[in-house]
């Protein structure tokens, strides 16, 4: 994967979508990250629970999909002939039925439910709590589903019964669309299905993979972080293997405190529907961080850096910045095709209001990641309170 890389496709104001590309190891599937103004909002602030973040999301996907649809003409196919499967309950998360509406003006599209919770066992994710099913699938579908995905396991277990489903009732499947906040584990899986929804279903045609803002890093026992969950986390760094859009690394420059979370997205689920419960694994969190700070007299940039490493931004070895966005450019270019000189300067730009000299000596300072971390739980606390 680390031969991946974006070339964009479209952009107005409303969304920027990117393929997926490689020169090296062509992919069976059609690949895209996708950014949104309501998806980078959603994601970059994590205290945005419940409905506040379903709404978002649910514009975001309504202009994902307009902006798919320049590439994939998605709308050309009538939605009495779209299903969308819902993996509960993190894909309720994506309002995939309603952004289909929003999207495309459709009306006639049906909807099935698989429940599905991922548990640990030795080390392995096996999926228990799947035993809701509830399909309506037209025959020769087109099949739209969501979810978050890390290790994959929900996502596997999913398309495992709808397979199933299309077998036991003789139905066919043409296009598989699937979008998450997540990492490369949903390609491993998607490939998988893929292979077999061809040999199996003649009238198969593609299935359809979008990153929402990035193809994101998944945390390991050996990713060199002092507080991680392995095969959860979602991480940003590109050194880890994350591969995010221009906008997308535009907005962590928003806020020094951004990138310093645990997660892109932390848990989808408790966002949505167990909000308090959510605020506060954010807070053992930032509190496991301060703890960390404190005994380690660590710094607020050796953890920005760690998480989202500023390399590109800097000459090398000389521990300063670059001096203009063109040196930034040069080094981009690698990663990111058909981005103008102007977006360049201005993410350049963006990255010296906030990282500015002053801010970079003090960053630097030893034990400064602990005030960063006392202002943090400040503030979770604040919100517990006045629940």
């Amino acid at each position: 994967m680390k031969d991946d890389y974006l070339k964009r496709q479209f952009k107005d104001e409303a969304v920027s979508l990117y393929s997926i590309e490689s020169d090296n190891n062509k992919s069976v599937l059609h690949r895209y990250v996708v950014s949104t103004s309501d998806t980078r909002n959603m994601l970059n602030f994590p205290e945005i629970v419940n409905s506040d973040f379903t709404n978002l999301m649910k514009n975001g996907m309504a202009n994902t999909l307009k902006g798919l649809n320049n590439v994939e003409h998605l709308s050309r196919i009538s939605s009495k002939q779209v299903n969308v499967y819902h993996i509960l309950r993190g894909g309720l998360n994506f309002e995939m039925r309603n952004a289909l509406h929003k999207a495309f003006g459709y009306k006639w599209h049906s909807s099935s439910y698989i429940s599905s919770q991922r548990h640990e066992k030795n080390g392995e994710f096996a999926i228990g709590d799947d035993s809701y099913r509830k399909f309506q699938m037209p025959g020769n579908a087109t099949v739209y589903s969501a979810d978050i995905v890390a290790s994959g396991a929900s996502l596997d277990n999913s398309l495992h019964f709808l397979d199933n489903f299309l077998t036991s009732e003789k139905l066919q499947i043409k296009n598989f669309v699937f979008a998450t906040i997540g990492c490369s584990k949903a390609e491993d899986v998607l490939k998988k299905w893929d292979a077999v929804f061809k040999e199996k279903y003649p009238e198969y045609e593609r299935t359809i993979l979008i990153y929402i803002e990035g193809r994101f890093a998944l945390g390991r026992k050996n990713t060199p972080l002092h507080n991680v969950l392995p095969n959860t986390d979602l991480l940003k760094n590109h050194k880890f293997g994350a591969l995010l859009s221009p906008e997308y690394e535009f907005s962590q420059f928003e806020k020094m405190i951004i990138p310093l979370e645990a997660c892109a997205i932390y848990d989808g689920g408790k966002k949505s529907f167990e909000p308090v419960q959510h605020i506060m694994d954010i807070l053992e969190f930032w509190e496991k961080q301060e703890k960390i700070a404190k005994s380690e007299n660590r710094s607020s940039w050796d953890e920005y850096n760690s998480r989202f490493s500023l390399d590109m931004y800097f000459q090398d070895n000389s521990g300063l910045p670059l001096r203009d966005y063109k040196q930034l450019k040069a080094k981009k270019e690698e990663l990111w095709l058909g981005v103008s000189d102007i977006e360049y300067r201005h993410l350049f730009d963006k990255f010296r209001w906030l990282w500015s000299d002053a801010r970079i000596e003090s960053c630097k300072a030893p034990g400064s990641l602990a005030a960063t971390c006392f202002k943090k739980i400040s503030y979770l606390k604040s919100l517990l309170d006045v629940i």
